[in-house]
């Protein structure tokens, strides 16, 4: 028996995701997805033609800074607009808002120009992507849900971590320019396969209560945690600062959704059972995979003396295996509890992380084992964040799967975020400890054709080590947060 009640709308009349029945709600939803992952990291592949063409580099950083920010902040405010006023509407006017500002990146003259579209992108795939979290839990019957986030993550994974390589080759043939160009005819599929079929949910919209306060305090929050994790290695003094203040602004902002009727992110969102653990769980497998992987391709091309492109490559790994994962809940292990298999994630997590991280220090160790271990972290992924999305949405009522979802996907976000700014943070530490400049390496990140040296070059190993280290720690935290996950949710089935 799953631990997973059985709820969702069963009409009977499809038998999988590809059926007529939902086709077109499968190739919105999918689309959505591939819109999303490429959108997000597709461009790491081209800082230094963006830099080198529009200049301003100093401000290169908000291209992503500004992206993930108001993704994040997207994603929650999208719940109570969901519930308000249904997926289908909600849809229709932020995909119609994705298409244009991503055709002004396209189109942006200057370095401060590609920041606004970018940032305002950013805003719309948030969006989007909550309502496409959302309609898998309206549209499909609770049987179908696995495979709906199975053909979601697979997408996602693969086009988002595969991105910058396939951005790598639009670079090769057109210019950054195209890298956004080419997500303007999957956004016109997305809308008009999702125009009328995506779940109306209300036939009269509500009025949508717009939690103002709250939204600003957790635009701080996000704004106090990252400057937190950012200056780590370089200012202790801002670092102690800041969390001082991320603990301030939680605090407040805890306070106030306990005090008004719709808050943004509701506490019960965010603390029921089993809604906590699943939360904290998938945000911290997707910060391990994202800070695990992000600068593996600095190390193979630096450590390894390998090119750039081949350097690239190493991020297909753990995309296949967040597919494999994905799949491998959704077609073999679909009768086991959700909590368990999210605990079967957790524990693969903690192998894969070592053997990874030894691979990087034993640089004797030749790559394919390196690549081994990045699948199966990759697995570990699949499987914890296509179940744990497959169980939250059990746990859910159908007018609070908009808010619902879109708790989740902040969590998440905030893991992609903190997973790249902390992985970068302990790197740059560990280069600038060893070697005590940390300006080349920057470079190299940003794309520049800079030779370092080899002391340099094992610096940036340690680095990786050292990111491993503490990922593998949080692994295992993790682990123990998924055995509480399995050993309530038998109680509770006893």
């Amino acid at each position: 028996m799953r631990d997973d009640p059985d709820g969702g709308p069963d009409t009977g009349r499809g038998t999988g995701i590809w059926s007529r029945v939902y086709l077109r709600i499968t190739v919105a939803n999918l689309t959505i997805a591939a819109v999303v992952g490429f959108g997000g990291l597709s461009l790491v592949a081209a800082l230094s033609t963006i830099a080198e063409d529009l200049g301003q580099v100093a401000l290169l950083p908000w291209v992503f800074t500004g992206y993930f920010a108001t993704s994040a902040i997207a994603v929650v405010v999208a719940g109570p607009v969901i519930d308000a006023v249904g997926v289908r509407r909600t849809f229709r006017f932020t995909g119609i808002w994705l298409l244009l500002f991503t055709a002004a990146a396209a189109a942006a003259p200057s370095m401060p120009m590609l920041v606004l579209a970018r940032t305002l992108q950013g805003f719309g795939e948030g969006f989007v992507f909550a309502v496409s979290t959302a309609t898998i839990g309206l549209a499909y019957p609770h049987k179908l849900r696995p495979r709906a986030f199975a053909a979601q993550s697979v997408m996602f994974g693969a086009m988002g971590l595969g991105g910058p390589a396939l951005a790598g080759i639009m670079l090769a043939l057109g210019g950054w320019r195209v890298v956004f160009i080419v997500q303007l005819p999957l956004i016109m599929v997305a809308l008009a396969t999702g125009w009328v079929t995506l779940p109306t949910t209300r036939d009269r919209p509500a009025r949508i209560q717009t939690d103002w306060r709250g939204t600003g305090l957790l635009v701080l929050f996000i704004v106090c945690s990252l400057t937190a994790v950012s200056q780590v290695g370089a200012r202790w003094w801002a670092v102690a600062a800041a969390m001082a203040a991320t603990a301030v602004v939680a605090r407040i902002y805890w306070h106030h959704s306990g005090r008004v009727d719709e808050p943004v992110l509701a506490r019960e969102h965010l603390t029921r059972f089993p809604l906590l653990e699943i939360h904290t769980i998938s945000g911290l497998a997707i910060f391990i995979a994202i800070a695990s992987d992000n600068f593996l391709p600095l190390y193979v091309q630096t450590a390894r003396g390998r090119s750039v492109e081949f350097a690239a490559f190493t991020l297909v790994f753990l995309a296949v295996g967040w597919t494999l994962g994905s799949l491998a809940y959704s077609r073999l292990l679909h009768d086991w509890r959700g909590s368990e298999v999210i605990r079967l994630g957790c524990w693969l997590l903690i192998p894969s992380l070592v053997l990874a991280g030894t691979t990087v220090a034993l640089i004797s160790w030749p790559l394919p084992v390196l690549f081994v271990a990045l699948t199966f972290i990759g697995v570990s992924l699949g499987l914890v964040s296509t179940a744990g999305l497959t169980l939250l949405q059990a746990h859910g009522e159908q007018t609070e799967m908009g808010r619902l979802s879109a708790a989740h996907e902040f969590v998440r976000q905030l893991g992609i975020m903190y997973g790249v700014a902390l992985a970068g943070a302990v790197l740059l530490l560990v280069v600038d400890l060893q070697v005590g400049d940390v300006e080349a390496v920057r470079d190299v990140i940003a794309g520049e054709d800079v030779a370092l040296g080899a002391k340099t070059n094992d610096a940036i190993r340690h680095g990786v080590v050292w990111v491993y280290a503490v990922t593998g720690t949080i692994a295992v935290g993790s682990l123990l947060v998924a055995r509480s996950l399995v050993r309530r949710a038998r109680r509770l089935t006893v």
